[in-house]
C-alpha cells in the first residue's frame, strides 16, 4: 500500500487535487492518505463519497506535524516538499526523519523544481539545493515532472542520479465538449450561480451575443491569485494580440481567489487582487474573484479560444493539465516546466509576449495550423493521462518496496543530457506544424 502525505479535497490546493486524480485511478486496496486537518487550509465545500473518504486521514495539525501511529514499516509517498509545509523545510525534513526512523520506505515528488534560474549553476534556487541536500540522503526515489528538473539535481547531487526519477503530471481527459456549448455552460454558470457581484453578472449579459461571435477572440486562465503565477500578465498579453488582430475583439478573463490557508498572510496578495479588479472593464477585459468548482472547471478551460500560461514561476501548472485536457488550446511562457511540457505537447510557446501574440494571431487565422496542433496535444494528452501516470506510481512504488533498480518511466532523453553534453534538444511540435501549413511569423 502506498500511503501518499498530501493535502486532499476538499481543501482547495493544487496538491490535494493532483493526488486525488491519482488516486481515482488507483485500487481503493493499495492506497490511503494522511492530509492535514480540515481547518488548516480554505474548503470548497465538496463532500467525498464514503468509498473515498475512509483512506483519507485528516491528521496533520501546524505547527508541529508528526505521523500517525500506524506508518511503520510501509511505503510513505510525500507529495510536494515545498509550499505544502511553509516557507521552512523543517517540518518536511522532521517528517522524512521520523518515517526513517519507523523502517519506511520513502518517496518524494517534487513538483516545482527550478532549473533556469540564475541564482545557482544547477539552474535551482539556493532554497531547493539546499533543502534536496538533506532530502535525498532519507529517500529511495524522488520524482521530478521535467527532463530539465531531473538535469539539475543530478548535476548538483551526481551521487544520488540513480533515485532521480521523471514522472510527468498527469493529464485530465475530458469528453470533448464544443467551444461554443462549453461558452455557453460556462457564461451560464457565471450569470445564474456565480457568486459574484450583480453589476458583473448584468455586464456580462450586456454583451453575452458577443462571445458566440466569429469575430471574438476569448484568451484567459484560472486559479489562486498570487505573485508567482501574475495574472496581470494575461491581460498585457490581451492588448498585443488585439493589436496583431484588429479585425477581431479580443476579451480576456481570468477568475481566482487567494488561497487561504493557516499560515499564510492573506494581506500580502491583496496588492494584486486589487490590481486585478481596477483591470475589469467588463467589455473587453474581465476579472472574477471566484473559485471555479471542479465541474465547471473543464467547460471553464473549453469556453477559452486560448488558456494562457505565463508564470514568474513557471516550474509547472495543475491548472494546465486541466486546460490541455480540454478542447481549447494552450499557449504559454517557453521557460522551465511549462515551456519544456508545452514543446513536448507540441503547442505554442513563446520567449516573450511579441512572440506569442504572433503565434496566436497566425493560429487564428489558419484553421489547418489549429486542427494540426490540436492533433499533436492530443497524443500527448493520452500518452500522460492520469490513468497512465497512476500505473506508473505503483510500477516505481514495487521497484522501490523490491528494492530493485529504479524505471526511466518518462525521461525522454539519454543521460549525457543531464550532464550538460547536449546543449539542446528536439523541440518538433508547434514549429513543425507551422512547416506543414508554410506558415511563417
Amino acid at each position: 500500500m502506498i500511503t501518499f502525505i498530501s493535502t486532499f479535497p476538499p481543501m482547495i490546493c493544487g496538491i490535494g487535487t493532483y493526488t486525488k486524480y491519482l488516486s481515482d485511478h488507483i485500487h481503493p486496496d493499495l492506497w490511503r492518505v494522511v492530509s492535514f486537518r480540515l481547518n488548516e487550509f480554505s474548503s470548497s465545500g465538496e463532500v467525498l463519497s464514503p468509498d473515498v473518504r475512509k483512506h483519507v486521514d485528516y491528521y496533520f495539525s501546524f505547527p508541529n506535524p508528526s505521523l500517525p501511529p500506524y506508518c511503520e514499516h510501509g511505503l510513505l509517498w510525500f507529495q510536494h516538499a515545498f509550499g505544502m509545509w511553509g516557507n521552512s523545510g523543517d517540518h518536511f525534513l522532521t517528517l522524512l526523519e521520523e518515517g526513517r526512523r519507523r523502517a519506511n520506505s520513502i518517496v518524494v515528488s517534487c513538483h516545482t523544481i527550478h532549473f533556469e534560474s540564475k541564482d545557482t549553476s544547477f539552474g535551482m534556487h539556493p532554497k531547493e539545493v539546499e533543502l534536496l541536500k538533506q532530502t535525498l540522503p532519507l529517500v529511495d526515489a524522488l520524482t521530478v515532472f521535467t527532463d530539465g528538473a531531473r538535469r539539475a539535481v543530478v548535476r548538483a547531487f551526481p551521487e544520488h542520479r540513480e533515485k532521480i526519477v521523471v514522472l510527468r503530471h498527469g493529464v485530465h481527459m475530458y469528453p470533448n465538449v464544443p467551444m461554443r456549448e462549453a461558452r455557453k455552460e460556462f457564461l451560464s454558470y457565471l450569470i445564474n450561480r456565480a457568486q459574484i457581484p450583480f453589476f458583473q453578472k448584468r455586464e456580462l449579459m450586456a454583451i453575452e451575443k458577443d462571445f458566440y461571435s466569429k469575430q471574438t477572440i476569448l484568451l484567459g486562465n484560472y486559479g489562486f491569485i498570487t505573485s508567482d503565477k501574475d495574472p496581470l500578465q494575461l491581460y498585457k498579453l490581451g492588448r498585443q494580440v488585439q493589436e496583431e488582430l484588429p479585425q477581431h475583439r479580443v476579451i480576456t478573463i481570468f477568475a481566482g481567489i487567494i488561497q487561504r490557508r493557516k499560515d499564510k498572510r492573506i494581506n500580502s496578495y491583496t496588492a494584486i487582487l486589487e490590481k486585478l479588479k481596477s483591470i475589469h472593464d467588463g467589455r473587453r477585459n474581465f476579472f472574477f474573484e471566484l473559485y471555479i468548482p471542479e465541474d465547471i472547471f473543464p467547460l471553464a478551460y473549453g469556453a477559452l479560444d486560448f488558456a494562457v500560461f505565463w508564470c514568474n514561476n513557471a516550474t509547472q501548472s495543475g491548472r494546465m493539465a486541466h486546460a490541455q485536457g480540454t478542447s481549447t488550446m494552450v499557449v504559454g511562457r517557453d521557460w522551465e516546466g511549462v515551456g519544456e511540457t508545452l514543446k513536448l505537447a507540441g503547442l505554442p510557446a513563446a520567449k516573450n509576449f511579441g512572440d506569442l501574440a504572433k503565434s496566436i494571431a497566425d493560429i487564428f487565422a489558419e484553421p489547418g495550423l489549429r486542427q494540426e496542433i490540436h492533433r499533436q496535444g492530443q497524443k500527448y494528452t493520452q500518452k500522460f493521462s492520469f490513468y497512465s501516470q497512476a500505473q506508473k506510481h505503483l510500477m516505481l512504488a514495487e521497484a522501490v518496496k523490491n528494492q530493485e533498480k529504479l524505471p526511466p518511466l518518462d525521461r525522454s532523453v539519454e543521460d549525457d543530457f543531464y550532464m550538460g553534453k547536449i546543449s539542446n534538444w528536439d523541440s518538433r511540435g508547434f514549429e513543425e506544424s507551422r512547416k506543414i501549413y508554410r506558415f511563417h511569423s
